[in-house]
């Protein structure tokens, strides 16, 4: 936990492995979500990802992408070469950048929350739902996170 108007960063790269939240390929939607669960539970202000389109260069174009060697699958690679997946050559995300993109949303659901009944009250309803309780106790049930964000929405309702 940081002092208030401290800044606290934290990152994933290679490790945590699994059962722990990473963005690794292989791990289930929820594990990805629960990276930013994490940061959000242990008072982090950011997130520091190290790549996001660090694979081997191709020496074709239309080649198979290669994850670079020595990394765990899909480290370091949220958006692949438009030039293999896109007939636009734009560059894709992939869906670990989706499910990081969801759990940024979460954890502006649960700042809703704590604007409106305190971080305590906020951090009880991730024990309450199941959503997330450690680095290795987090929801694998997406039903649990759209309970949550129901639960947000109804009682913090716009």
């Amino acid at each position: 936990m940081c002092f208030k108007f401290q800044e606290w960063w934290t990152y994933v790269c290679m490790g945590p492995p699994d059962p722990q939240p990473n963005w690794h390929l292989g791990m289930s939607g929820t594990q990805h979500r629960a990276v930013m669960w994490r940061v959000w539970k242990e008072g982090g202000t950011g997130f520091l990802y190290w790549g996001s389109n660090c694979y081997e260069k191709a020496m074709v174009p239309s080649s198979e992408v290669k994850f670079r060697r020595g990394l765990p699958p899909g480290d370091g690679v949220l958006f692949y070469p438009g030039e293999v997946f896109s007939s636009s050559h734009e560059p894709v995300a992939s869906l670990r950048l989706e499910r990081a993109l969801s759990g940024l949303q979460d954890i502006e659901y649960l700042n809703l929350y704590s604007s409106r009944y305190g971080r305590e009250e906020a951090l009880a309803l991730l024990v309450k739902t199941g959503i997330y309780l450690g680095p290795e106790r987090y929801t694998r049930d997406h039903r649990s996170i759209d309970a949550m964000r129901a639960e947000i929405y109804r009682t913090c309702g716009q």
